[in-house]
């Protein structure tokens, strides 16, 4: 009796291992892309007029990806949802990659920039995989 007793226990331990309770499941996506920081073409030289305020428009036959964007290494964005953040760090190519858990997540950076361009809010669904570029700006501009 006993054996029969244990080994019914045994099967049912062992069938209990592939139930799958009802509800959302801790499921992921996946949000990567580039950051660049916008600027007037690199530094400002002595006899250079000073970087303006706003965007300089790309002349005709430049790429948009290349009028005065550069990578920004170390940049911090923050992803948030209700109490919950995750931040993903930029490399040295602007890059960044982060796993978050399915909802909505809203988007910023650290002080030391502001998002000019890029989505304000991402909705990532389990399995997906979203790219989000953004265009920053630090607010540093040449003394005049």
């Amino acid at each position: 009796m006993r054996i029969a007793l244990l080994v019914g226990l045994l099967i049912a331990t062992a069938a209990c291992g592939g139930y799958r309770f009802p509800g959302p499941a801790n499921e992921t996506g996946t949000v990567h892309g580039l950051v660049t920081a916008s600027g007037c073409g690199g530094p400002v030289q002595p006899d250079s007029r000073p970087c303006p305020a706003t965007l300089v428009p790309c002349p005709p036959a430049a790429s948009a990806s290349t009028c005065g964007q550069q990578p920004f290494s170390g940049l911090g964005l923050i992803f948030t949802n209700g109490n919950t953040s995750f931040v993903a760090k930029t490399d040295s190519a602007g890059a960044y990659s982060i796993n978050l858990p399915i909802g909505t997540w809203s988007v910023a950076t650290a002080p030391i920039a502001r998002i000019i361009s890029g989505p304000q809010t991402l909705e990532v669904k389990a399995g997906t995989s979203i790219v989000a570029d953004f265009i920053v700006d630090t607010g540093m501009r040449a003394a005049a």
